[in-house]
């Protein structure tokens, strides 16, 4: 069957704004909020090396645009694709997954990385399994008390040589960390996602490297540095169109401007109503031994 290439980016449901991040951000452009350009992301998928892998995880994988990115990447390489799995705890966003990808070679998995179980049948997703897993930009969202619990799972999911690839924040300096989750958690608490507030977590770069050397994973190391890059006027395009949330964007901009680690680091710069803010971020690749 077919990949529809072009992924939906608005959904046709309508979401209690109460609702967990998980379900609420399925409604919006991640890669544009993020500062993600194509050529970024086309990197990204070829750090898989997709050719000498038989099975791909997109674990905390969203609305399916990095799958589908994977997928067009082999067709248009004439690359044999595959077997692709597609794990995601929203519902919301499984449905997008399953609206925008039309193929046989993709599992498409209502389930929780935190459990390795499908939420639905409660089986549990094999161990031994991959040969890649990523993660793109999905880390924070797991509570500090269950990061552990992450990484360990995904080594446990992975074949004896497998690589683990994780595009997502990471910080050196704790202020720095300490001014974001305070913007992101103004943000989280306007939308009324209360999970998020309570549970994300941006970790330290030593903490991710400490976890994953911890679990047992072998040649960690940073494979490409970069930045977030967060423009003001697309987040409020993304999140807060409607005129009702005028008072939603004059809390964000005050919460930027509390920042001042960020702003003397020139991570949040102004320019007049519009802010940019460049956030640090890296990809990493962990391996399993054999």
């Amino acid at each position: 069957m077919p990949l529809r290439l072009n992924y939906p980016i608005k959904s046709k449901f309508s979401i209690n704004m109460t609702r967990a991040i998980y379900d609420i951000v399925g409604q919006y452009n991640q890669d544009k909020i993020n500062g993600f350009d194509e050529h970024f992301l086309e990197s990204l998928v070829e750090l898989l090396e997709l050719e000498n892998a038989k099975s791909v995880l997109d674990a905390m994988g969203g609305n399916g645009n990095f799958t589908c990115r994977m997928l067009n990447y082999c067709s248009a390489r004439n690359i044999e694709t595959p077997a692709m799995t597609l794990l995601e705890y929203s519902s919301v966003q499984i449905e997008f997954a399953r609206a925008s990808i039309d193929s046989e070679l993709v599992s498409i998995v209502h389930g929780d990385i935190l459990s390795m179980s499908n939420l639905q049948s409660g089986e549990k997703i094999p161990e031994n399994a991959f040969d890649r897993i990523v993660i793109k930009s999905g880390n924070h969202e797991i509570p500090a008390d269950k990061q552990y619990h992450l990484y360990l799972n995904l080594f446990r999911l992975l074949k004896p040589g497998g690589r683990f690839i994780n595009l997502g924040f990471l910080f050196n300096e704790v202020q720095e960390r300490d001014e974001f989750a305070e913007i992101t958690k103004v943000k989280d608490s306007i939308i009324g996602a209360v999970d998020a507030v309570e549970n994300r977590y941006f970790l330290m770069r030593d903490e991710l490297y400490a976890l994953l050397n911890r679990v047992g994973f072998e040649e960690v190391a940073k494979r490409v540095s970069f930045e977030y890059v967060i423009r003001s006027e697309i987040v409020e395009k993304e999140y807060f169109s409607e005129p009702k949330w005028d008072q939603a964007i004059t809390e964000l901009r005050m919460a930027q401007s509390r920042a001042m680690t960020l702003q003397q680091h020139g991570r949040i710069t102004f320019d007049g109503e519009d802010s940019v803010m460049r956030l640090p971020g890296e990809i990493t690749v962990a391996v399993k031994p054999q």
